[in-house]
């Protein structure tokens, strides 16, 4: 009876010593568990340790495999990134600029190279800090929060100040920038009660004026101080693009009409300002003129139309004399024609890019042969394209909320052909060697690049 009364009792303790056994196997296997699963990476050393790095754990190391220079942290003020998928991984990006949270509706670039500004439907302004561009590299920017919904921007040849144009109060609000990323800036004056529906806002290159558009036929000109110089009649039915040239003073104005008109500030040799003259026009398309763009020199224009052509034109003519300009160049372009096309010619006037929609084709500005394209390159339609000041690189933007750097590899292939002539005629046993030398390195890049598109 009494081993019948101890038999249970001794099942209970066996029982129990089990479940303790198998508790303390499973807590053990889910430390380990949750430990292996964690970061992989190891402790952060004392400062006494032997194994201190200069990283902390939890950063990457850059792409060069150093690890002493980690990756730069995203942060707030900071823009740049890595890029998505397949766009990221093309030969040719260079970066992606982050931050806007609706389409961006225009760019401007300063003649420096150094400050690239973008303009958003989020009802913002940014102010990009581009000198130093670097593949992936993250660029600090300024933000200009905006009251009101604006349209166009521009940049002041001084770097000091921005224009930005906002149709809805009839006004330019010029704003002055600070020296650094992220300093404080300020809306020190306005143009207000601008008649008509506005369009463009463009500072003289110079410094001597500013032009404002509006959809219709007029072009205002003002002092930077805001008073009203003159007024255009473009006679274009609905204006489309107004931009000033580079040099000279040039007012183009494309719209409705298959021209491109355009006029010339005068000034005085001290400065001040005399008349507008009707200078020239630039003729030969059948339809509309969506776009153009100036070389750096203002020797150049090149014209993209809905006729689903281009041309190339050159404005280095005594207008004067009514001497007309040349056309050097024309073709047909690549892509969809259903869309309004975006033009761009490299400061040289060697290169002309096109984009319609998400692609962007490159053609050889002297002979229209196609060179490369971009396939794809945003999510989203493209709405402005610019070349830097030095035409190294491509700047695209637009309603997928981000502005995109490329390398411009038709530049490229172009200062191949400008090398290789200029080693025909070359004497100097020196300037021979350095030019082999450029042409071999620049071909072995350009076939390196290729091997990825």
């Amino acid at each position: 009876m009494e081993d019948a009364i101890n038999a249970p009792s001794q099942n209970v303790v066996i029982l129990s010593v089990l479940t303790a056994v198998i508790t303390s196997v499973v807590i053990s296997l889910l430390y380990w568990i949750k430990s292996a699963g964690g970061s992989s990476s190891p402790q952060t050393p004392t400062p006494n340790s032997d194994n201190t790095k200069k990283i902390k754990p939890s950063e990457n190391t850059n792409i060069s495999g150093d690890a002493t220079k980690p990756l730069p942290k995203k942060v707030v003020k900071k823009g740049g990134g890595t890029g998505t998928s397949a766009i990221s991984n093309h030969p040719l990006y260079i970066n992606t600029l982050r931050g806007h949270t609706d389409s961006i509706v225009d760019l401007d670039l300063d003649l420096s190279g150094k400050l690239l500004a973008s303009l958003s439907n989020d009802r913002t302004a940014r102010i990009w800090f581009v000198k130093d561009m670097e593949k992936n590299k993250d660029i600090k920017y300024t933000r200009i929060p905006l009251e009101e919904q604006a349209v166009s921007l521009s940049l002041s040849p001084d770097n000091k100040a921005v224009a930005i144009l906002h149709p809805d109060i009839h006004s330019v609000y010029i704003y002055k920038l600070g020296k650094k990323p992220g300093d404080a800036t300020s809306h020190i004056f306005s143009i207000e009660d601008i008649k008509g529906d506005l369009k463009d806002v463009a500072i003289s290159p110079t410094g001597k004026f500013l032009v404002v558009s509006t959809t219709t036929t007029t072009v205002y000109v003002y002092t930077l101080k805001g008073e009203r110089l003159h007024v255009i009649d473009t006679a274009q039915v609905n204006n489309a693009q107004v931009s000033v040239s580079p040099c000279k003073d040039y007012v183009a104005v494309s719209g409705f009409t298959p021209t491109v008109s355009m006029w010339a500030v005068k000034h005085s040799s001290k400065g001040q300002y005399q008349q507008v003259v009707d200078a020239m026009s630039l003729s030969g398309h059948s339809s509309g003129v969506y776009s153009f763009s100036f070389s750096g020199d203002s020797r150049r224009v090149c014209t993209v139309s809905r006729d689903g052509t281009w041309r190339l034109f050159n404005i280095d003519v005594s207008w004067e004399l009514r001497e007309d300009p040349k056309l050097i160049s024309h073709g047909t372009y690549e892509g969809d024609k259903e869309t309004p096309a975006v033009i761009a010619l490299s400061p040289d006037g060697r290169v002309v890019a096109i984009a319609t929609h998400t692609t962007v084709n490159f053609y050889n500005a002297d002979t229209a042969e196609h060179m490369d394209v971009l396939e794809s390159v945003h999510s989203d339609a493209i709405i402005k394209i610019k070349f830097c000041d030095t035409g190294r690189y491509l700047y695209t933007s637009g309603s997928d909320k981000t502005v995109r750097v490329w390398l411009n590899r038709p530049g490229l292939v172009r200062n191949i052909e400008l090398w290789k002539e200029s080693l025909l005629t070359a004497t100097n046993t020196s300037h021979k060697a350095r030019l082999k030398q450029q042409i071999q390195e620049t071909e072995d890049f350009v076939r390196e690049t290729k091997k990825g598109s």
